[in-house]
């Protein structure tokens, strides 16, 4: 007897081609638009498999899939969504489905998946924590690689390594697999290169959940001192990196932190997911500053999607933020888009000399005034430069016209004033 496969899809054209290319491949079809529907066959022991569309009429069936899963644990399920975003692929994974199918998808991929799924005997099973939304959106093909890898790393206890290049979002993905695990930002311990060797060795040692970030900027002395902490610790390790490859990384540690890697991709090997990053932060920043959504010309967007965009989504997000201050809601051209790109707004000399007038008068009548207002502006620009780069001490050094070791002495300089 042949395999039984409820789809459960309200696009009708859609329905009408996958219950044929179904029927094709040999398997009986059921097919309906409705939840309800599904629950009474899924709940009379009807189909051996499902596959089911996430976004029905403004309904997440997500929200049923513990139902499913209560009703008859061992059916597998695949679902299909056109929801680029993390906590669909993060919901998806925890859920218990046996595949996440990002729309549009190869008909022989999912001939596929479900050739696998009947054959495959280790159903995986829920835990019933959906994971929040995270913001981590994409419709590429490499974004839903790593939404996968997310996915998979929040359903696992092991130690996860992120990397990518600065401004890809490795701290947003920590964050989203924090949520997507159940645990508290108040039970992390948050450690950066700024920590002591004895307080990252401590720290990781008795914490139950660590987010070490830039591992790469570590000392040789802190990733021996965390290293030898994991060894006798029972913790789990969330890392992220730039180089995963440096000749600077223990061997030993990277290799202990290897047992889950997630990769972002950076912005330049994902073109395609420009526009809807665009839509999306526009959308943020309207709803920020109460104001409409701002609308980009045809050329403005051709604009934005050619550009290189060396820091990745944090570069975009911020030349967006800028023009969307800027313009107030009416229609951007390319010439804003090529101010905002170039950190060029129109009064942003005559702004800068009031700023600067301001730190004048606030040194004056303080001794050694002069000395006090260069290191008042310096230290914010290291923190906006650092805070830019994600921390990136090469990146901030560049965007500041100075070299990494001017940066760093500059740093213990006024690490000593403050």
């Amino acid at each position: 007897m042949s395999a039984r496969i409820l789809l459960l899809e309200d696009d009708e054209s859609l329905k009408l081609i996958l219950s044929r290319a179904l029927s094709s491949a040999g398997y009986q079809v059921r097919a309906t638009a409705s939840i309800d529907a599904v629950l009474n066959w899924v709940r009379a022991g009807e189909g051996d498999l499902l596959l089911a569309d996430v976004l029905l009429d403004g309904t997440s069936f997500l929200e049923s899939l513990g139902m499913v899963k209560r009703l008859r644990a061992d059916l597998p399920v695949i679902v299909m969504s056109a929801q680029t975003t993390a906590s669909t692929a993060i919901s998806a994974e925890k859920g218990g489905v046996f595949e996440y199918l990002p729309k549009p998808f190869d008909l022989d991929l999912m001939l596929t998946t479900i050739a696998s799924a009947l054959g495959d005997s280790r159903r995986r099973q829920p835990d019933g924590n959906l994971a929040e939304p995270t913001g981590l959106i994409g419709q590429s093909s490499a974004m839903q690689a790593t939404f996968k890898a997310i996915g998979r790393a929040a359903t696992s206890g092991a130690h996860v390594m992120i990397s990518g290049e600065a401004g890809t979002g490795k701290r947003q993905a920590a964050n989203a697999l924090l949520r997507a695990r159940g645990v508290k930002p108040d039970d992390v311990a948050l450690i950066t290169p700024s920590h002591r060797t004895e307080e990252i060795f401590k720290s990781t040692a008795a914490a139950a959940q660590l987010l070490w970030l830039r591992l790469d900027e570590w000392s040789p002395q802190q990733q021996r001192a965390a290293r030898d902490a994991l060894d006798t610790g029972t913790g789990r390790v969330i890392a992220t990196l730039s180089t995963p490859g440096s000749a600077a990384l223990d061997s030993r540690l990277l290799g202990r932190l290897s047992e889950c890697v997630v990769t972002l991709p950076p912005l330049r090997e994902r073109p395609s997911d420009i526009p809807v990053l665009c839509d999306a932060f526009l959308s943020e920043f309207a709803a920020r500053d109460s104001q409409v959504t701002l609308q980009l010309s045809p050329p403005a967007r051709a604009l934005i999607d050619k550009a290189d965009w060396p820091g990745n989504v944090v570069e975009l997000r911020a030349v967006l933020s800028r023009l969307s201050l800027s313009t107030r809601g009416r229609l951007a051209g390319p010439d804003d888009v090529a101010r905002a790109m170039m950190h060029d707004q129109p009064d942003q000399k005559d702004e800068l000399e009031a700023h600067a007038s301001r730190l004048a008068s606030a040194a004056l009548g303080a001794p050694d005034a002069r000395q006090l207002a260069s290191d008042a502006l310096d230290r914010a620009l290291l923190e906006q430069a650092l805070a830019r780069s994600e921390g990136n001490r090469s990146k901030a050094a560049e965007m500041l016209g100075v070299n990494r070791n001017t940066l760093a002495r500059r740093l213990t300089e006024l690490s000593g004033k403050s």
